[in-house]
């Protein structure tokens, strides 16, 4: 389908009767032929390189069918996404202290809760270790 072709209409009859010219039409013209029967379109007879250009179109079809609408349920999840995030936002309660000040408070009590953890691990390894300090037997006197 490189240039647009000639398209000739010819009867059922004559297409019949000249069937091996009407080939060579449609091969070394690049004529398209439309057969007709009681002058209804029946067939159509084209040259076969514009035939697999259809026949690629179409096989790609359904290939094209599926990326429009896996792409199509991505951009609706992000529709739906973004409506929920504005719904979240707008039902949060409005925090009074500005974002800084939570921040230093967050870092503090996580500071706390460190220090407590080092001081009990401290402990446990002092009462651990002290326990396995060996001391010299006593020795008895000698008589």
């Amino acid at each position: 389908m490189k240039n647009t072709p000639t398209v000739r209409v010819v009867s059922a009859t004559e297409a019949k009767n000249k069937f091996g010219e009407i080939i060579k039409h449609a091969y070394a013209a690049d004529e398209h032929l439309i057969v007709e029967k009681s002058g209804i379109p029946v067939v159509a007879i084209i040259p076969m390189a514009d035939y697999q250009q259809l026949a690629s179109a179409r096989a790609t079809l359904p290939e094209v069918a599926q990326k429009v609408d896996e792409a199509s349920r991505r951009a609706q999840a992000r529709r739906d996404l973004a409506e929920f995030l504005e719904q979240v936002h707008a039902e949060m309660p409005q925090v009074d202290e500005d974002e800084e000040e939570a921040e230093k408070f967050i870092q503090s009590v996580v500071d706390e809760v460190r220090a407590e953890r080092a001081k009990k691990m401290l402990a446990e390894s002092r009462a651990k270790y002290s326990t396995r300090v060996h001391r010299r037997p006593k020795t008895r006197a000698r008589k």
